[in-house]
């Protein structure tokens, strides 16, 4: 199974986790990393490194792009065909918890049809659209 890496400023990870896991249920395989501000970058690389070796293969989710958890995640796939994915959201994980159940494809093309669906995942409504009125 691919292992997924949560990594975010503050506990945001932890609160993702626990939330795809409460509508998902209990994950294997699935790992919180929470950077509170104070760490250096190449700590947190390191943290980040330990908690996925175990995995043969790890799709990493931050936050934000081009951001500290981002930069440490980059360190920890150095040498690996893993992935990052940017952008961390519940309906993002929740699919990609879901969908990694039994894949047989790579990381990277998990990744990717994860890109693919998430442009579902961000809507834009008004109450006359729900309401009609």
């Amino acid at each position: 199974m691919i292992g997924i890496v949560i990594a975010t400023h503050s506990d945001f990870a932890q609160g993702l986790k626990n939330a795809c896991e409460m509508i998902a249920g209990k994950q294997e395989s699935l790992e919180a990393v929470c950077f509170d501000g104070d760490e250096q970058l190449l700590d947190l690389g390191e943290r980040i490194k330990a908690v996925s070796s175990g995995f043969d293969q790890c799709i990493y989710v931050v936050d934000m792009l081009n951001a500290t958890p981002f930069n440490a995640c980059l360190l920890a796939i150095a040498q690996t065909d893993n992935m990052i994915i940017a952008g961390a959201s519940l309906p993002l994980l929740i699919e990609l918890c879901i969908k990694r159940q039994g894949y047989e494809g790579t990381a990277e093309q998990l990744a990717n049809e994860i890109l693919e669906s998430s442009k579902d995942y961000v809507a834009i409504r008004h109450s006359r659209d729900v309401f009609n009125g």
